[in-house]
């Protein structure tokens, strides 16, 4: 009888499963970052994560995003990251540089998530002062 209840659930996951269509696999270049729930740098993270980690960059037909920022699936977690911090190729990370010294730093998992807030905030550019 259990297995009466698990077909609908089964043809569900599949539903959703076809919507989504794999662009590739990038990479995060910044130092620390956060994959968002919404398309916004001030959403909520659903989860932290370091320079080169690898990300599957998705489409999908319900979900409509601008063209700066990138729907991505992370571990267990599908959301959002802006395509600026994304490259197909992996890239040399401080980390990847200095394995020592920073794993000396021994960030815990809020100072990680802080450092990610940072960089989302962060405004790179030219300075205008003359």
């Amino acid at each position: 009888m259990m297995w009466i209840f698990l077909i609908p659930t089964l043809l569900f996951a599949n539903a959703q499963t076809r919507d989504e269509k794999l662009v590739g696999i990038f990479y995060f270049t910044p130092m620390f970052g956060h994959v968002h729930q919404s398309a916004s740098t001030n959403s909520g993270s659903l989860t932290t994560i370091q320079c080169s980690h690898p990300l599957k960059v998705l489409e999908s037909s319900k979900v409509s995003v601008s063209k700066e920022w990138a729907y991505v699936h992370v571990a267990d977690y599908k959301g959002f990251i802006l395509k600026k911090f994304l490259s197909e190729k992996r890239p040399m990370c401080f980390q990847g540089k200095y394995p020592k010294f920073f794993d000396s730093l021994n960030l815990d998992l809020s100072e990680l998530y802080y450092w990610g807030r940072l960089n989302d905030q962060l405004i790179q550019g030219e300075t205008r002062v003359k």
